[in-house]
């Protein structure tokens, strides 16, 4: 037998494949066993046989239904987490325009706070403007590293 056409039965891709082989043969069996009714032939083991195609049909239609039952939950699931993290976003790009604004008139006001105090308070609106601008945050680095 040929290594590449042979298929685990182990494997989940074998596993698929074999209940597909059984159940194409109980529906070629159940095809079979309902024309033999349809002409008022079957004998009692065609009954019994028959009876049991139907209930596999039933059991593995039911495996399936709960198991989409279980994949429905999930996507909704995630659909709602979905939804938060979107709606999360769009709260923070909100709070990103509010304080961008907010950054904006503090700006402002340093240029008018420049334009009103003398050459000895000018340190204080470099100060001023360069915490408005984040440069402060790599001074502060730099002093803390230097210690």
């Amino acid at each position: 037998m040929n290594t590449r056409t042979r298929t685990r039965s182990d494997s989940r891709r074998g596993r698929r494949e074999l209940r597909e082989t059984e159940r194409t043969a109980r529906r070629e069996g159940l095809r079979l066993l309902l024309a033999r009714a349809d002409r008022g032939v079957l004998t009692p083991e065609d009954s019994a046989t028959l009876r049991g195609h139907v209930e596999a049909e039933v059991a593995e239609c039911d495996t399936f239904r709960r198991s989409a039952s279980g994949q429905q939950v999930a996507a909704m699931r995630l659909h709602r987490t979905l939804a938060a993290a979107d709606e999360c976003l769009v709260e923070t790009e909100a709070d990103r325009d509010r304080y961008a604004a907010r950054l904006a008139r503090v700006e402002q006001l340093v240029d008018k706070l420049a334009a009103w105090v003398g050459n000895g308070e000018q340190q204080l609106v470099e100060d001023i403007r360069r915490a408005c601008t984040g440069e402060d945050e790599i001074g502060q680095d730099d002093e803390e590293s230097s210690r």
